[in-house]
C-alpha cells in the first residue's frame, strides 16, 4: 500500500501544478490601417471626408482620425 501511495502522490502533485498557456500574438500593425479609408468614406457618405489619417506603430498603438465635411 505504501508503494502505491508513493507512486500516486507524485502524479497527483504533478496534476495540481500543471498548467497550459498560450502565447498571445502581437498585433499586426502593418494591417491595422487597411480598409480604414473605406470605412471613413462609408461613415461620411455624401458629405465627403474633410480629414483622414491612420498611423499604427508598435508601442504607440493605432491613431485613427476621420472627420466628415459638414453638409
Amino acid at each position: 500500500m505504501r508503494r502505491v501511495a508513493l507512486l500516486v502522490l507524485p502524479c497527483l502533485m504533478a496534476g495540481c501544478i500543471s498548467f497550459t498557456g498560450r502565447e498571445s500574438q502581437p498585433p499586426d500593425f502593418a494591417a491595422a490601417c487597411a480598409g480604414r479609408d473605406a470605412q471613413c468614406k462609408e461613415i461620411c457618405g455624401s458629405a465627403g471626408i474633410q480629414a483622414y489619417s491612420c498611423k499604427a506603430a508598435a508601442g504607440e498603438g493605432v491613431d485613427y482620425k476621420c472627420e466628415c465635411r459638414k453638409p
